[in-house]
């Protein structure tokens, strides 16, 4: 069976518990919005195909959980990641102030790796 896609791109979504990172990623693959979404538990992934200049790309995006007792889960992922998306809420000064942290601790793991 033929690829069905010409380029595979891995993002990460980081970012604290409940700014909304799965609600973005379930809306932007599915086109679905769910107001009561329970969090994360370590990581997930969904996929979406699209059309760049004549080239197929599948987008493999990974959910990651924003509790600090799943860090060390969630960091393995940094490696094989492409790709970070950064997200905070706007409604939470700290959740914004936290993207410093979310930030270095990717930068962190590439030097240290």
């Amino acid at each position: 069976m033929a690829k069905q896609y010409d380029v595979l791109l891995r993002l990460l979504i980081l970012g604290d518990s409940g700014v909304g990172k799965t609600c973005l990623l379930c809306r932007f693959t599915d086109n679905e919005f769910n107001s009561s979404h329970i969090s994360t538990i370590g990581v997930d992934f969904k996929m979406r195909t699209l059309q760049v200049d004549g080239i197929k790309v599948r987008l493999q995006i990974w959910d990651t959980a924003g509790q600090e007792r799943y860090q060390t889960i969630t960091k393995q992922y940094y490696r094989r990641s492409q790709g970070i998306i950064l997200v905070y809420d706007i409604t939470s000064s700290s959740s914004f102030q936290h993207i410093l942290k979310w930030a270095s601790d990717v930068d962190e793991f590439i030097e240290g790796n």
